[in-house]
């Protein structure tokens, strides 16, 4: 036969589907018969007809026969229509016999070519070495039995699937993600007045980054794959083969990370200088920030103030990139999906790197604190930070990285500020440094709560601590010994 084997298979998916549909008992059966060069496949149903007037028109765009009371609600009658486009483009004849209330016949005729005017078929593409790219997929299917299916695809490649049944869904999903997905793939007819390509259109704006995006669409009008087209993103027709589309997406996502890759080399050159030496009047801040409206806004406030900058999603995608210069400074967020800020100092620490780093906590926990402080960190801040304090506090850690003078005198000045502190006080901070609650103090110590609370509060005011985390940072650079 001379055919297309994916159209045609979409042909006859929709003429079983359509049976299927309409026959509420009795049977289906689909065959064909060869008559001299052609083949002629015929699907009969035994299910509710279509009157001799309605014909014609069923294969119209969303027409649909008088429906009985079991499929109401069901379908928009695009299924007959796309049938007929099909059958046009590849020259197929499409017709159809009925008799109301005893069932149909759907043929759809090709022609027979014999073995030896057949081209030969392409040969299978071998199977790639490289190991398939996965990651965060956000799937947009309101058919239930195909988003199941596409979950089951996705989930056992290895991809994490984050499944929604709408464009308001996924929007509303989005506003919350903690960070982006690595791809969109989505229907292209959703409901609820958000297509597919719509979504994929505005989604950018609310997760402040692009996404590859594939849409899958049933529609093969002119008007939507001109639409998908005119645009950066990916369309594959329904029904979809697994393998193409698992390879479509590792694919996508490779992309994509090698762009995103060559962006942060791009601007780590930039930073440094074509030569790849120091630039002394330009210090770079390298961000490392899994919340995408976060780094931007770091970016914007310190390259107003005349640094560099260089943002990375993840520790990883840091360790990656090239080290930076000396003079530059870290400023890291302590959670972090895979890695977190504090393995990433660890990481560093190993390598014997003297990089500064500033950590980022969305809480006061003294571990986590005294966990940083050791892995290197020259401060540690609390979220929300604001712009003074994370500028202060960078050029800070910066300064005392590289002058002597400047480590020597906050040292002093910590040493000083600890000095006050009565034997009690010491006996209370020794306690909180290691991360004790208050009651846990008040029995070590065989004192009441409440004093230990005064302690704590007398403490804090004598050394001038604003936060847990600035205590222990003071505590450090007084000589204090830190136990996590």
């Amino acid at each position: 036969m001379r055919t297309d084997p994916q159209l045609l298979e979409q042909i006859l998916r929709n003429l079983l589907s359509n049976a299927l549909k309409y026959t509420a008992k009795g049977s289906i059966l689909m065959g064909c018969r060869k008559k001299g060069d052609h083949l002629t496949i015929e699907v009969w149903d035994t299910g509710i007809g279509v009157p001799t007037s309605e014909c014609k028109a069923i294969f119209n765009a969303y027409h649909q026969v008088a429906k009985p009371a079991f499929l109401n609600g069901q379908g928009l009658g695009l299924g007959l229509s796309i049938v007929q486009r099909l059958g046009n483009l590849l020259d197929h004849r499409v017709a159809v016999r009925s008799t109301t209330g005893k069932g149909s016949v759907f043929t759809v005729t090709l022609p027979v070519v014999a073995a030896g005017h057949m081209a030969p078929a392409d040969p299978a593409p071998e199977p790639a070495d490289t190991p398939r790219q996965t990651g965060t997929i956000l799937l947009v299917e309101d058919e239930d039995d195909l988003r199941t299916l596409l979950e089951d695809v996705l989930e056992r490649d290895g991809q994490r699937v984050v499944t929604l049944n709408s464009g308001s869904e996924a929007m509303a999903w989005a506003a919350e993600a903690e960070e982006p997905p690595d791809l969109l793939l989505t229907d292209f007819d959703l409901p609820g007045g958000i297509t597919g390509l719509s979504l994929a259109q505005d989604l950018p704006d609310v997760l402040g980054c692009a996404v590859p995006t594939i849409i899958l669409t049933g529609d093969i009008t002119t008007e939507t794959l001109q639409a998908i087209a005119a645009t950066p993103h990916d369309q594959i027709a329904k029904p979809v083969q697994p393998e193409v589309l698992l390879a479509r997406i590792s694919n996508l996502i490779t992309d994509a990370r090698a762009t995103a890759a060559r962006a942060t080399a791009a601007r780590v050159t930039a930073a440094q200088g074509a030569d790849g030496s120091s630039d002394p009047d330009r210090t770079t801040l390298h961000v490392v920030d899994d919340d995408p409206v976060a780094r931007e806004t770091t970016r914007r406030l310190f390259e107003s103030e005349g640094w560099a900058v260089v943002a990375h999603p993840s520790a990883e995608s840091f360790l990656a990139a090239p080290r930076p210069k000396a003079g530059d400074c870290l400023l890291v967020d302590c959670v972090l999906p895979g890695m977190s800020g504090v393995d990433l100092l660890k990481a560093l620490q190993a390598e014997r790197a003297t990089l500064p780093a500033v950590v980022l906590t969305g809480h006061g926990d003294i571990a986590m604190a005294v966990n940083a402080m050791k892995a290197g960190a020259a401060d540690l801040i609390e979220k929300p930070a604001s712009a003074s304090d994370l500028l202060g506090s960078v050029a800070n850690a910066t300064e005392r990285s590289t002058n002597t003078r400047a480590r020597s005198t906050a040292s002093r000045v910590a040493q000083k500020t600890f000095a006050d502190l009565t034997k009690r006080e010491r006996e209370v901070l020794a306690k909180v440094l290691t991360g004790a609650p208050n009651k846990v103090i008040a029995h070590d110590l065989g004192i009441n709560q409440r004093t230990v609370e005064n302690h704590r509060a007398a403490v804090m005011r004598k050394t001038g601590a604003t936060s847990l985390p600035d205590l222990v940072r003071l505590a450090l650079a007084a000589g204090h010994p830190l136990k996590a």
